[in-house]
């Protein structure tokens, strides 16, 4: 619909249309972003959670229901440093193409191309 609208004015019926969906889309959307919100909350804190049964267990032995929070929070640590991971090698990547004078991309490598 946002595409029609673009195109040119709408007819009655479709924009009585995109008024019946926007604050639908909307909803989603705010829906959606709440969920990934909560999703980094989780990892977040999951993290930290490791950190602390690990400080914990350097001092000495954890108590058996430690050991089983460490056993439920290990793995989401451990995706969320794997996308950190995956994250700075995307920038990393990104970066080493857009230095000035590298001749990839950017600038240079528009003029090369013509």
């Amino acid at each position: 619909m946002e595409a029609l609208k673009e195109q040119g004015p709408l007819t009655v019926e479709q924009e009585a249309e995109l008024a019946e969906l926007q604050p639908k889309v909307a909803q989603k959307k705010q829906k959606r972003n709440e969920s990934a919100a909560n999703y980094r909350r989780e990892r977040k804190a999951a993290v930290a959670r490791v950190v602390e049964l690990e400080v914990l267990k350097e001092r000495g032995p954890l108590t058996v229901e430690q050991e089983a929070e460490l056993a439920e929070v290990q793995p989401k640590a451990q995706q969320k440093q794997k996308h950190n991971e995956s994250a700075a090698e995307v920038s990393q990547a990104g970066k080493s193409c857009c230095r000035p004078g590298c001749g990839v991309g950017g600038v240079e490598g528009a003029r090369a191309a013509d």
